[in-house]
């Protein structure tokens, strides 16, 4: 099932880019954030890189296309009976489509939902991310809320920037 639904992202997102060819908006950027959820047990801090190209307009109220990136959970360490244990650090790579709107000229938002692939021994899931920012002409400064969903629910929160390629 798990093989299927990696198959049907990947057909998403060479359809995707084949379509961004002629996208009217793509946006590049960075994110930090804090373990939220059971990732808040194992990993003290989240970094990455996110993607995202629209290229179809419904309306003038929404934008549709696909989002990827790169994000790490950054293990920590704790102290049991005087013994210090590490957790390793994961990753996910997120494979979602991606709609977003804006609230006036320069209030947005953003919804994913996808698959995030699991990294270093990491398993996958479902993903989904909520985005609230601030917009200009070249970037965008945004809240972001995270997770990927299998077993367990490893999420985060936290603040990124995104530049727009025109």
């Amino acid at each position: 099932m798990i093989s299927k639904l990696k198959s049907l992202f990947l057909v998403a997102i060479v359809a995707g880019f084949t379509q961004s060819l002629s996208a009217q908006d793509i946006r590049v950027g960075v994110h930090a954030g804090f373990p939220v959820g059971d990732a808040s047990d194992v990993s003290s801090f989240n970094l990455g890189i996110d993607g995202a190209v629209y290229f179809y307009k419904v309306k003038n109220f929404l934008d549709l296309g696909i989002a990827t990136g790169y994000s790490r959970f950054f293990g920590k360490t704790e102290t049991v009976y005087g013994v210090d244990f590490t957790y390793d650090d994961f990753g996910y790579i997120p494979i979602a489509a991606s709609g977003r709107g804006n609230f006036d000229h320069s209030i947005f938002y953003t919804a994913d939902i996808g698959y995030g692939i699991g990294l270093n021994n990491a398993d996958g899931g479902l993903y989904y991310q909520g985005k609230i920012g601030w917009t200009k002409d070249n970037f965008d400064l945004f809240g972001f809320y995270r997770g990927i969903s299998d077993n367990i629910s490893v999420a985060s929160i936290g603040v990124g920037v995104a530049y727009k390629l025109h």
